[in-house]
């Protein structure tokens, strides 16, 4: 499974190489942690879609791990947790904490990788699903002939801006621009040539409009430009 990275938490030596040997037929990349505390730090920085950990460990265990892991995350996860026979009374507790699979030890490698793929095909749903809901929040601001913000959009910026402004002390400047006889251009010559005058003098805006800035349709022939 390319590009899809598993972080696998668990203070038993012999566990983790037995876990790896397994994984590794399945998965390109595979962390291994010996501790809750790396497993954060691993996870922290690798950004794992997904974690199996062990349950009951010295330091930082398996269900505050969960727990934490949660509380940080700015991304899709899935967590398996592993418990022993006798712990299975921590499977209620794991899954309240944020964990959305368990195993038992010893488990079954057949088991273990048909969990796995339950997990990445989750994974691989809400990745699909995010993906599109950045589209429609994408359209939803985005004038669609200009390709510049819509109104929508500049109000949303002047909501967080305008506070920001007051608070800091700093000043914007705001040009409101109506093209010059923009009717004139769309009797003579039809409104496909409108649109194209349009879509050239939204072009000559997105290449001067610095990051900070912003330059959005109004609506009609108005455009917007704050600095």
């Amino acid at each position: 499974m390319s590009g899809f990275q598993v972080l696998v938490v668990d203070d038993s030596e012999m566990y983790l190489k037995l876990i790896e040997h397994t994984l590794s037929r399945e998965f390109d990349c595979v962390h291994q942690a010996r501790n809750g505390r790396e497993a954060l730090e691993i996870f922290e920085r690798e950004r794992p879609a997904l974690v199996i950990t062990d349950c009951m460990m010295p330091d930082v265990g398996g269900l505050e791990l969960c727990q934490r892991t949660r509380a940080a995350q700015s991304f899709y996860v899935y967590i398996i947790m592993v418990t022993s026979i006798s712990e299975t009374e921590n499977v209620a507790k794991g899954l309240a904490a944020g964990a959305h699979d368990y195993l038992t030890k010893p488990s079954h490698t057949d088991e273990l990788l048909a969990r796995l793929k339950d997990g990445r095909r989750l994974i691989d749903l809400q990745r699909q699903l995010e993906e599109k809901n950045r589209l429609l929040e994408h359209f939803a601001l985005t004038d669609s002939l200009t390709g510049l913000p819509n109104r929508r959009a500049i109000e949303a910026w002047a909501t967080h801006e305008l506070p920001a402004s007051l608070r800091h002390g700093f000043s914007f400047w705001v040009v409101l621009i109506d093209l010059d006889h923009f009717k004139r251009v769309n009797d003579a010559y039809g409104h496909d040539a409108g649109d194209r005058v349009l879509k050239v003098f939204a072009d000559i805006l997105r290449s001067n409009t610095r990051s900070s800035d912003i330059s959005g349709r109004i609506g009609g022939e108005k455009i917007l430009h704050v600095i």
